[in-house]
């Protein structure tokens, strides 16, 4: 019961970041798919003639093309946003002994506070992209249906946001100065995030997502749990 009320709460708390970025994803995501549509069904051919020549721009693209810098900025944003709100605003405020109250014990507060976080980012990032990836689907919104590989890229992206979200968490959490360490967390995240980009299947980008993510939790985890409040 403890952990479902702290659950709440959290929740609660991320709220307004989660709704900001489900509504940026949402109404810059559909402008764009219907810009792109609208564009595409100006100048798309109907009839190819065989060894003809086609301009480059009357050849029609996937409706969702342009829409992965709109899914990395709300994951990454919100990511960063969440991570501050959870783990850096206790401490300008002071109220970490509150939070931690000897009924509840810290493994349960981080993982009430890491569960919020991926929750919030799978609902306002990873249900708008279901969204927006069915709605390109549909016969009489485009003719050119993505292949299932954009939704699980989608995905992939979205986890970049947990990766930001957990290095922000982690840079929170830690009690070294702004000028050594402290920003070891985010650091480390921007790199795996490189690493990601290198990628050219999504299992290898799956697998560089998850050790990111791991070795993250591993670090918020020893240094939640040791750290003096």
């Amino acid at each position: 019961m403890r952990f479902l009320m702290l659950l709440k709460k959290e929740l609660r708390e991320c709220l307004p970041w989660m709704v900001a970025a489900a509504a940026f994803l949402l109404i810059f995501g559909s402008l764009n798919l219907w810009r792109t549509v609208r564009f595409e069904a100006k100048y798309r051919y109907r009839v190819f003639e065989r060894y003809s020549n086609v301009p480059g721009y009357q050849v029609g693209r996937y409706p969702l093309g342009d829409v992965g810098a709109l899914m990395f900025v709300s994951a990454v944003g919100l990511g960063l946003a969440l991570g501050v709100r959870q783990f850096w605003v206790a401490d300008f405020t002071g109220t970490w002994g509150f939070i931690l109250h000897r009924s509840t014990h810290r493994t349960t507060v981080l993982v009430a506070k890491i569960c919020a976080g991926f929750i919030s980012l799978i609902l306002a990032v990873g249900l708008v992209w279901c969204y927006l990836f069915w709605r390109a689907s549909l016969p009489d919104y485009s003719p050119v249906p993505p292949p299932m590989g954009f939704l699980i890229g989608g995905w992939l992206i979205c986890g970049t946001g947990l990766l930001s979200y957990m290095g922000a968490g982690l840079a929170g959490l830690s009690k070294a100065k702004w000028y050594t360490t402290k920003l070891a967390g985010l650091g480390f995240a921007v790199w795996m995030f490189f690493i990601f980009t290198q990628q050219w299947t999504h299992w290898w980008s799956f697998g560089t997502i998850v050790i990111g993510i791991g070795v993250l939790f591993y670090l918020m985890w020893e240094t939640f749990l040791k750290r003096e409040f």
